[in-house]
């Protein structure tokens, strides 16, 4: 019996530990995790008011069972008597999503004899006599093999003034905040304009805060809602030719756009058209390409492709036009603070003027950091830091071969295999369910290929 260890217990834990013992009888899964069982921080939001941003048609935790989740959802008492096709074009509440993983949880894994899921933080991992030592905050376990899927790392705190960082009032991880310790008699500061900024400024509402929120980002609000449903354009497929250069790419889409454009579409289906492409038109891009596309494509790629449920964008524009929440351009510049008050400094881009302001929370949803170097107290950071795996030239994730298996700093492969935003350098796109099912279906195969022949070097 060979032990397997799985770092994180979100979906790709999740679902990574489900089909490693569904396809092979004669491995053991120890899971580690404090606290998610099967939701990840992604899906555990404090209120039913923050929505997913995918329909439910494309949700289900299964690749070979697309409608699943759908199933599932009809077996709920509130959506038992609703019609199919609304139900698969809805984007339902995150929350739901959550149970959903979790009742996968409870009924693949609790049961099974060959499973463990201690709650504890994983601190370090070696390789000793071509075993793996994992050691966690409580105990250290010897293992055959180690799956790293730790998810989205939190948000950098290098967009904020140092001293802040440590202040009680300052919030590193948005998706894990009390907001009952949060007083309701002062502005609040986000720093990010993004999908985590949307989802923090509905939790908050949801939870009556009713001071002014200002959201700082250097880019100011530029998410766009989800508008062109069930229409599908394939026009840039029929001039996908498999050797295109990044810059013929532009020029095609370019040319495709102005072709929607002219009867009044915008950029949504032509987006959603190259989207299942996008792992391979990544990977065939040389480096220059690459650091091209972050450098001047990536925002605009990032706008077009995370779009939000129409009802939430409805909701940040009135929260907009009545001037609860304040967008600007900038950055947070400064901070002072008392034994009682708590005052930040944003800088406005756009007329060069800067606002102080009394607040009673920084907020940082600026989005996961992928160079771990700049994560304090990361177990990756660490990993990195001895050599044990090593990132890739754009510092976007971490590298492995093509079989998952991570490549370390000597360019050996390691009994240690990654998945999900682990994988953005390789493959781009590495954070939808879409992807992160198939990744650990084909993820579980392999390891139980090579657990059949004995290979776990």
């Amino acid at each position: 019996m060979k032990t397997i260890g799985i770092i994180g217990a979100g979906f790709s834990g999740l679902m990574t530990a489900i089909h490693l013992l569904r396809k092979s009888e004669s491995v053991h899964v120890v899971q580690f995790d404090p606290n998610s069982e099967g939701k990840g921080i992604a899906y555990n939001p404090q209120s039913d008011h923050v929505l997913l941003n995918v329909v439910t048609a494309k949700m289900s935790a299964f690749p070979d069972k697309p409608d699943h989740f759908l199933h599932w959802c009809k077996q709920q008492k509130q959506y038992s008597g609703i019609n199919d096709q609304l139900l698969r074009q809805s984007f339902l509440p995150r929350s739901l999503y959550g149970k959903y993983l979790h009742e996968l949880y409870t009924t693949y894994l609790i049961p099974n004899e060959r499973f463990k899921h201690f709650k504890e933080t994983v601190i370090d991992i070696e390789i000793i006599n071509e075993r793996l030592q994992l050691k966690s905050t409580k105990q250290q376990i010897t293992l055959d093999m180690v799956v790293l899927a730790t998810g989205n790392a939190l948000p950098s705190n290098l967009v904020v003034p140092s001293g802040l960082i440590k202040h009680p009032r300052y919030h590193q991880n948005p998706w894990k905040i009390n907001f009952s310790d949060i007083s309701n008699n002062q502005p609040i500061v986000i720093v990010g304009n993004g999908l985590s900024m949307v989802d923090t400024v509905m939790e908050l509402r949801a939870r009556k805060f009713d001071q002014q929120i200002y959201a700082v980002s250097p880019n100011g609000f530029n998410i766009l809602p989800h508008r062109q449903f069930n229409f599908t354009y394939d026009g840039p497929l029929n001039n996908l030719s498999q050797n295109l250069s990044l810059k013929e790419l532009i020029n095609l889409f370019k040319l495709e756009l102005r072709k929607l454009q002219a009867f009044g579409i915008s950029a949504e289906p032509l987006v959603d058209a190259l989207r299942p492409h996008t792992q391979n038109i990544w990977q065939k891009m040389s480096h220059e390409e690459r650091r091209f596309f972050m450098n001047k494509i990536r925002h605009l790629w990032g706008q077009a492709r995370h779009r939000l449920p129409f009802v939430s964008y409805d909701f940040i524009q009135k929260e907009q036009i009545s001037e609860k929440l304040i967008v600007l351009a900038g950055k947070l510049d400064a901070f002072t603070n008392n034994r009682s008050e708590l005052h930040v400094t944003l800088a406005n881009k756009k007329n060069k003027n800067k606002l102080t302001i009394p607040c009673a929370a920084v907020i940082n949803c600026t989005g996961p950091e992928s160079n771990y170097n700049n994560i304090e107290g990361n177990l990756l950071g660490k990993l990195v830091e001895k050599g044990v795996i090593s990132q890739d030239a754009l510092f976007l994730g971490i590298e492995t071969d093509e079989n998952f298996q991570i490549i370390n700093k000597s360019l050996q492969k390691i009994p240690v295999f990654a998945l999900g935003p682990l994988l953005k350098g390789k493959l781009w796109e590495s954070t939808a369910v879409n992807e992160l099912r198939i990744q650990a279906k084909n993820l579980a195969e392999i390891i139980s290929r090579k657990q059949a022949v004995g290979q776990f070097d």
